[in-house]
Formats: C-alpha cells, structure tokens, sequence
C-alpha cells in the first residue's frame, strides 16, 4: 500500500523530473567512459529525454500501486536496443539503471523505504528485458567488429601500444563536427544523424572511427583520401561538415597529429570559416597568429578603434572574405555597393589603412584574424 509520505515524495518528484533527469545522465556520463564517447546530440537529448520518460513512468506506478504494463515497458526496452546501435557495450547499458536510481534516491525525501522498495522492483522488471532485447538487436548487427575498431581507434590515439598485423603504416587524422540542426527537427533527428554517419563510415574498409561530443575522430590509412572520407559524411549530412586534418608517418604520431588536427578545427570554426576539410597549410597564417605575442597584439590593435562601429567590421570582414569583390562583398552584406564603398572608406579613415591598396588589405587581413582570435579568447 502507498503511504501519504510515498504519494508526498511522488507529487515532489514529477514537477522536477527534467531536472532530475538530466543529472541521472550527468552522473553516468561522469562514470561511465563509453556514454562519454556519444555525441552531445545524444547525450544531452536522446538520453535525458529517456531517463525522464522512465521515471515519470516509475512515478505513475508508485502512485498508482502497481506494476508497469508491457505496453509501457516497450519505450525502454527499445531505447535499450538502440544503445547496441550507438555501439556500447551492454555492461555500460545496464549500469545507467541503478546509478541513475541512485541519483533518484539521493533527491527523494518521504517514505524513502517505499520508494527504494518500489525502486528495486522497477528495476527488476526494466534492466533483464532491456539485456534481452540489447542481445538481440547486437545478434543482428556486426557489434563485435564496431566495438573493435573503436577501442582500436582509442587506443592509437592515447598512444597506447598497438600490435595488429592489418593496420596501416601511416594515417590521416581527421576531426569532425556534425552540422547543428533546427530546434523543430526535434532530438531524435540528431540521433539518426549521427547513426547514420556511423553507419556509413562502418563500411569503409580500413577506417577506424570514434565518436566524442558533436563529432568524431577518423583514423584513415594511407592511400585513401582523407577528403573522400570526409566527404561521405557531407553527403549523409545534406550539407559541408568543418572538418581538419593532420598526417601521421607512424602510429606513435597519431596523438600528435590528433591534437594538431583538433587545433586546426577549433582555429576553423572561431574564425567562422566556411565548412570544409582544413589542413594546416590552409590555416597557417591564422594558426601563426593563434600564438600571444606582441606582433599579434600590435595587428589585433588596429581593429580596436572599429568595435564601436560593428557595421564597419562586417563590412571589411566581408569585403576580405569575398577575396576583395565589392560586388560579392555587398551581395553577402545584403547592401549597395556604394554603401560598401562608404564603411570601407570610414575603415580607412578610422585605422589609416585601405582596404582597396594591396598592401594595406593583407595588413588588414592579417589585423582581422588577431582580433577575431583575441576576441574569441576573451569570450572564451
């Protein structure tokens, strides 16, 4: 029988369940390392969105005095199968429940014996079916060889010595963001996003592939294009992905080549360049002028006079970005081209530097970059 102590703690919990929710999959993502490696779009949607449907469901019951129906139960028992789709492992899959009950009890208050009592039960009923139907959907898919090139995959990027006769000598390491998608294409969207990448880049041979936040690092061996992998991810995303790059000659280059590669993307996306694969070679005045010093300081001055006049900014960022084309330039402003003649000319009156003069403009070019990057680092 349900105390009023147990309905008081249930009539608590549901207005908080969200809340509550979301700690369950930051306290498992915090200790356990394979919910670490989905992408946020699961994590931080998919996940929470789960926890909170199984608890309010746990609440009914309680409230209810009773045992959740199978009908119920199908919702989790599926997003446990899908789990073996995002390639964890099934000990990772079940230990989400008690932790996440443990998160739970730590906020519950009442009849906290009815509640852990009920707890347990739920729990009994929950995690075999969802180990059934984890096994079941992992007997259809190639889990075992997903699951290998992953760890294998880690391992060659924390440096970790690999002895493997069908790996290659050397590899490309490439770092991916997937795309953001609009608010009204709703989380499971991003779910399939992201499975469906995974998916494709399982069938291509030899590429070894882990999944870490928004994206994922792509180990590609020697003789295979690291832009035609990258590619495919476009193609499955609808649209260009940023992307970057690094070599490395050895397998013991590859967590050297994978921090370059993640400096190389970082310095891509906060100076907001246009989505594509980068190399260093792409970036390397930028990736220059990324170090603090006093040329950097002095070049990222020159633009400080312009931050009250932010029109004029995006008139000379877009004058530069469209390689010094007024027509293009005014184009993307969505403005005149005497308009952009105007600001380009206060710009000039304003730093003493023509953004129309050859000299004056890779000045200026090499003036944005610092300040963008300054500016990136003190909002950072």
């Amino acid at each position: 029988m349900v105390t009023m102590l147990a309905m008081d703690a249930v009539d608590a919990l549901f207005p908080r369940a969200g809340e509550i929710a979301a700690a369950m999959i930051a306290r498992c993502a915090a200790e356990i390392p394979a919910y670490r490696l989905l992408p946020a779009s699961v994590l931080e949607g998919d996940l929470v969105a789960n926890a909170r449907a199984v608890f309010e469901l746990f609440l009914t019951t309680v409230a209810e005095d009773r045992r959740p129906t199978e009908r119920e139960l199908a919702l989790p028992i599926a997003w446990g199968a899908e789990r073996a789709r995002d390639g964890l492992p099934l000990d990772a899959v079940l230990k989400i429940y008690p932790l996440a009950a443990s998160v739970a009890w730590d906020l519950a208050a009442g009849d906290r014996a009815l509640l852990g009592a009920r707890m347990l039960d739920f729990l009994g009923e929950v995690m075999p079916r969802v180990a059934s139907a984890y096994l079941k959907e992992r007997d259809d898919l190639d889990w075992e060889r997903r699951e290998d090139r992953q760890n294998l995959a880690a391992s060659l990027l924390s440096g970790r010595p690999v002895r493997r006769r069908d790996l290659a000598e050397s590899y490309d390491v490439v770092v991916f963001h997937l795309p953001s998608l609009p608010a009204s294409a709703g989380s499971r969207a991003a779910t399939d996003l992201f499975r469906a990448v995974r998916s494709d880049l399982d069938s291509q041979p030899g590429v070894l592939v882990t999944f870490k936040g928004d994206g994922g690092v792509l180990l590609v061996p020697a003789g295979m294009a690291a832009e035609a992998v990258a590619s495919r991810v476009d193609r499955v995303c609808g649209r260009a992905c940023t992307a970057a790059a690094a070599h490395a000659r050895r397998l013991a280059d590859i967590p050297a080549a994978h921090a370059e590669a993640g400096e190389v993307l970082g310095l891509a996306e906060s100076l907001r360049r246009p989505p594509r694969l980068y190399r260093l070679a792409d970036l390397a005045i930028e990736y220059q002028l990324a170090r603090p010093s006093p040329a950097r300081e002095a070049l990222a001055a020159v633009l400080v006079p312009l931050a009250e006049h932010p029109h004029l900014i995006d008139a000379l960022r877009a004058f530069v970005t469209s390689g010094y084309n007024r027509g293009e330039a005014a184009t993307a402003l969505n403005i005149h081209r005497n308009t952009l003649t105007y600001r380009l000319g206060r710009v000039q009156l304003i730093t003493g530097y023509d953004a129309t003069r050859p000299e004056d403009a890779r000045h200026l070019a090499a003036a944005m970059t610092a300040y963008d990057i300054s500016r990136q680092e003190l909002s950072g």
